[in-house]
């Protein structure tokens, strides 16, 4: 399975076990140093989910989980 698919697969099961929204998902499993890290380094080198981040990052605005310092993306 690609990784993008477990990350999508993972939110999924998130929600589901806590009852959440794709943000409340999303920051619960960003807590974790592993999917973090995984994420930093897709959104700066895979440009489908670069894209992805910047849509996220422009439709959540100041509650977004990403932030942008010139062409890096991070995790907030």
């Amino acid at each position: 399975m690609h990784e993008r698919n477990r990350w999508i697969m993972h939110i999924k099961s998130l929600r589901e076990a806590h009852n959440a929204s794709i943000l409340e998902a999303e920051r619960i499993a960003l807590a974790d140093l592993g999917w973090r890290r995984w994420v930093e380094r897709q959104i700066n080198s895979d440009m489908r989910c670069r894209r992805m981040a910047l849509s996220h990052l422009h439709h959540n605005g100041e509650a977004s989980l990403i932030e942008r310092s010139g062409d890096e993306l991070t995790v907030r």
